[in-house]
């Protein structure tokens, strides 16, 4: 493929960029005029819906797509290229087809170039489906959606020694050692306690504190149990959930942290944060044994209930983690304030109530 290219503001792109674009796809049409409007709430890159006027629209031609770019912040520019977020994403959608495309939007086209740390990813768009809340929570219903697309992801890579092969892929045998060292990691936890401070419960600081003190010997156990592909920022900001008798009843969004992993801790880490305090010890033990029939529906089946709650038990504080650790690194809005800190609540309420610092060593 030539790559069109992405030099500009993708609020500004032209029709004749799309033009280039479809003649390389294959899509017969012809753009005359098209707008692009930003949506949205993420931090690291930019979304942009396009909706196009044409001069010819021949079969397939979409009336819309989604196009996701480079944040137009320098904060996040920079952590997105440290932690190799964009090339992760992209390859991600050219990798593992049994996942992408089944519980995601489709990707028409990706492109990343290392020099630049420019990439563009254009997808269908996945409208009228709403994007979930970080904030306000979801329902049972979907939160048994989310656990249908866990299953999903987690079986199709289940113990397969091929995530190994790709150096790109946050934890595989080959991929470099993690940007963020132990010590930085500790020490993001300590701004975070000096930046929200006044906004933090004590039992809650307890919680990182041990977590944090734990995190070195953490990382020197290795903990036997399963692995497979991974999302790690499986939330509800990241979830376009579609309307009744749609085909695809929830599609997963923003690759960019994908890995080899534990897979309880994409479960831990969508129903820590995604259930409101009050209603995830009510369902949560439910949702688990749901997610547990499903891996087993796709054929996972040497797995069992106890040691899926043993590595969800251990696996709750990524969340944790991921709150404190966002909120230090990527711009700080009004917003992200009120979900890394709703966030970390949630997942420190989760550890308390199943015992989970018993396991910490």
């Amino acid at each position: 493929m030539s790559r069109p290219g992405l030099d500009t503001n993708p609020l500004e792109l032209t029709p004749d960029w799309f033009n280039q674009l479809f003649e390389e796809i294959g899509i017969d049409a012809e753009v005359s005029g098209l707008t692009a409007k930003s949506i949205g709430t993420g931090q690291i890159g930019e979304n942009v819906r396009f909706v196009f006027d044409y001069a010819r629209k021949g079969d397939g031609a979409p009336a819309t797509l989604v196009g996701k770019f480079p944040s137009d912040n320098e904060t996040s520019l920079m952590t997105a290229k440290m932690l190799g977020h964009y090339e992760r994403e992209v390859n991600f959608y050219r990798t593992f087809p049994k996942v992408a495309g089944r519980i995601t939007p489709s990707a028409l086209y990706t492109d990343y170039d290392p020099e630049t740390n420019r990439f563009a990813l254009i997808m269908e768009d996945m409208a009228p489906a709403e994007q979930g809340n970080q904030l306000t929570g979801c329902s049972v219903a979907e939160a048994e959606r989310a656990m249908d697309a866990a299953a999903i992801l987690h079986a199709a890579h289940w113990n397969d020694a091929s995530l190994d092969t790709h150096p790109w892929l946050q934890g595989s045998a080959v991929a470099p050692p993690p940007a963020l060292t132990m010590e930085a990691t500790v020490a993001l936890w300590t701004g975070f306690k000096d930046r929200y401070g006044p906004q933090l419960a004590q039992e809650d600081v307890e919680v990182g504190d041990a977590y944090t003190a734990a995190l070195p010997k953490m990382q020197e156990i290795e903990r036997p149990g399963p692995f497979a592909l991974t999302h790690n920022d499986y939330r509800l900001d990241n979830m376009l959930f579609g309307k009744p008798g749609s085909p695809k009843p929830l599609a997963v969004v923003d690759w960019q942290t994908a890995g080899k992993g534990v897979p309880a801790s994409d479960v831990a880490y969508f129903i820590g944060a995604g259930l409101t305090r009050d209603d995830r010890p009510k369902h949560e033990q439910a949702l688990l044994r749901y997610y547990h029939a499903r891996l087993q529906d796709e054929g996972v089946t040497d797995y069992d209930f106890d040691a899926l709650y043993d590595d969800y038990r251990y696996t709750c504080f990524y969340g944790m983690s991921v709150a404190y650790g966002a909120a230090m690194l990527v711009k700080q809005t009004e917003r992200g304030d009120q979900m890394f800190l709703t966030m970390l609540r949630r997942h420190a309420a989760q550890a308390r109530d199943n015992n989970a610092l018993e396991l910490l060593p």
